[in-house]
């Protein structure tokens, strides 16, 4: 931006940035130092929106990890891959993605799974498992779990 921002009228524009969507702490830092604030005052704007509840680092990843796996079907190890970018503390991610129903993952693993091992019918019995195995991999579900769901499909094909 040509003309820098003041304090205050930065404090109302983050608050509106955060309003719109849930944000985490790094996110919002490195939005108020494209305003040309400095880094020492964007860091002293990011603590007040803290404190005031603006911005709330379990809150964005309890939503991050919800919305990862509710509308993009991941699996834990990509969403952690992916949340890694917004400089989380470990305990917030893994609470968030404790919060994940294991009923409902292995679920959606299963649903996953047999909708991609329906559609390779007409391959061999190997190449199936092994095409099964590199999509629900890429989706960022763990082995063991892509194992046993991939097994029993393989069970009901017999």
């Amino acid at each position: 931006m040509a003309n820098k921002l003041g304090i205050k009228e930065a404090k109302q524009k983050a608050g509106r940035f955060c309003a719109f969507k849930e944000r985490s702490p790094s996110e919002l830092l490195e939005k108020i130092q494209t305003w040309g604030i400095a880094e020492e005052d964007a860091s002293q704007l990011v603590a007040e929106l803290l404190k005031e509840g603006f911005v709330d680092e379990q809150r964005f990843a309890n939503a991050f990890c919800n919305d990862k796996f509710e509308f993009n079907s991941w699996g834990k190890q990509k969403i952690k891959a992916h949340i890694y970018s917004h400089k989380l503390s470990e305990t917030a991610v893994q609470t968030a993605l404790d919060r994940i129903d294991p009923e409902k993952y292995f679920s959606r693993l299963l649903e996953l799974a047999k909708t991609k091992w329906d559609r390779l019918e007409k391959d061999e019995d190997f190449k199936r498992k092994q095409k099964t195995l590199a999509y629900l991999v890429s989706k960022g579900f763990e082995s063991d779990l892509i194992w046993s769901a991939i097994n029993s499909l393989s069970k009901e094909s017999q």
